[in-house]
C-alpha cells in the first residue's frame, strides 16, 4: 500500500499541463544552445592562443634579454674599471664625470664674470645660482663657502677646492664690511630697546628678539643680564657673543605687591609657583599684611637663591 502511495505522489508531481511542458522544453533548448556556445568559444580560444602566443611571448623574452644584454654592455664599455660581478662604484662614477666635465685653472670665486665659471665647466644653472646668490650680497670668505651653493656637488667641489684662492686680506675686510653694515656699533638698552632695535646685534634674528621681549614683559623687565640665559635659544656661546652689545638699566623695573595681588597676578611671573602663590595668598587671609618680604621668605620657607631672583619684583607697599 506504502509503495503505491508513493509511485501516486511521484506520478503527480510530474503530471504536468501542455503550457508547462511547453515551458519546460523552451528552456531546455535554451540551456543546451549556451552550454554549447561556452564549449564551442573555450575550444576556439585555446586553439588560437595555441597557434598565436608562443610566437609572440618567444618575441617579446628575446626584445627583453637583448635590451638587457645591450645595458650590460654599456655600463661595461663606460665603467670598465669600477664594473665588477657582483657591484658597480657609483661613487667612482659620479666622481669621474665631474673630472671630465670640469676644466679647473686657480681662480677666485668672488664677482668671477660667468665666462669665467664657464670655463670652469660649470653649467647654466649651477652659474644662475651663484649670481643669485651674489647679487642678495653674498660672499664667498672660505673654500668651504662654494660647496654651500645648491648645485655645487661634493665631487666638483674636491676638484676645484685645490684652486680656489681667496685673499686672506679680502676675507677679514669682506667681514668686517658685513658686521659694521649690518649691526649697530652703539649699545643696545635691554628693558626698553624693541625688536627692531635688539636685531641689530650679532647673533640675535626675529624670534631670538620676539622671545627676549615676551619674557622680558613677564619678568617685568631685566635685572641682570645673566637673566637672558632663562630665554629658550640662548645658551652661554649666544650669551657671550651678544653680552658686549648690551646695556642695562633696571631702574623701570614692574613689581608685584604680595599684600594686594591675587593669585592670577602672581602666577603671571616666571618665577613664582602655584605653591608659593598659594602660601603667600594663605597667610595674608589669617593674618594680615606683610611687613617686609624678610617676613614673607620666613613665612613661606621659600629657599634663599629663589627669594634672591624673586625680591627685585616684590614690595608690600
Amino acid at each position: 500500500m506504502k509503495t503505491i502511495r508513493f509511485f501516486s505522489a511521484i506520478q503527480r508531481f510530474f503530471d504536468f499541463n501542455s503550457g508547462e511542458r511547453r515551458g519546460i522544453l523552451v528552456l531546455t533548448i535554451i540551456l543546451f544552445i549556451l552550454v554549447l556556445f561556452r564549449v564551442s568559444y573555450t575550444y576556439i580560444y585555446l586553439q588560437r592562443t595555441s597557434i598565436d602566443m608562443p610566437e609572440d611571448i618567444e618575441k617579446k623574452i628575446k626584445t627583453f634579454y637583448a635590451r638587457q644584454k645591450q645595458i650590460e654592455d654599456s655600463l661595461k664599455s663606460v665603467y670598465t674599471s669600477t664594473y665588477s660581478e657582483n657591484k658597480i662604484n657609483f661613487y667612482h662614477i659620479d666622481q669621474s664625470i665631474a673630472e671630465n666635465t670640469l676644466h679647473p685653472f686657480p681662480f677666485n670665486p668672488n664677482n668671477l664674470p660667468e665666462s669665467s665659471w664657464k670655463k670652469l665647466g660649470l653649467t647654466d644653472k649651477q652659474i644662475k645660482t651663484i649670481k643669485n646668490f651674489e647679487s642678495k650680497g653674498g660672499k664667498f670668505y672660505t673654500k668651504e663657502d662654494l660647496k654651500k651653493i645648491y648645485g655645487i656637488s661634493e665631487y666638483d667641489y674636491r676638484i676645484l677646492e685645490p684652486y680656489i684662492q681667496i685673499p686672506e686680506e679680502n676675507s677679514i675686510k669682506y667681514r668686517y664690511k658685513e658686521k659694521k653694515n649690518k649691526f649697530s656699533a652703539e649699545p643696545v638698552e635691554l628693558n626698553t630697546a624693541d625688536s627692531i632695535r635688539l636685531q641689530t646685534i650679532p647673533g640675535i634674528g626675529v624670534k631670538t628678539a620676539s622671545r627676549i621681549i615676551t619674557y622680558r614683559d613677564k619678568l617685568g623687565g631685566f635685572v641682570y643680564k645673566e637673566q637672558l640665559l632663562e630665554v629658550y635659544g640662548i645658551d652661554s656661546n649666544r650669551y657671550q657673543q651678544i653680552e658686549s652689545y648690551l646695556l642695562l638699566t633696571s631702574t623701570n623695573i614692574k613689581k608685584i605687591n604680595i599684600n594686594t595681588a591675587d593669585i592670577k597676578e602672581m602666577l603671571k611671573h616666571p618665577y613664582i609657583d602655584y605653591y608659593l602663590a598659594k602660601s603667600i595668598l594663605t597667610y595674608r587671609q589669617k593674618n594680615g599684611n606683610f611687613n617686609s618680604l624678610e617676613e614673607m621668605k620666613t613665612q613661606t620657607r621659600i629657599y634663599n637663591d629663589l627669594f634672591i631672583k624673586l625680591k627685585p619684583y616684590l614690595t608690600t607697599k
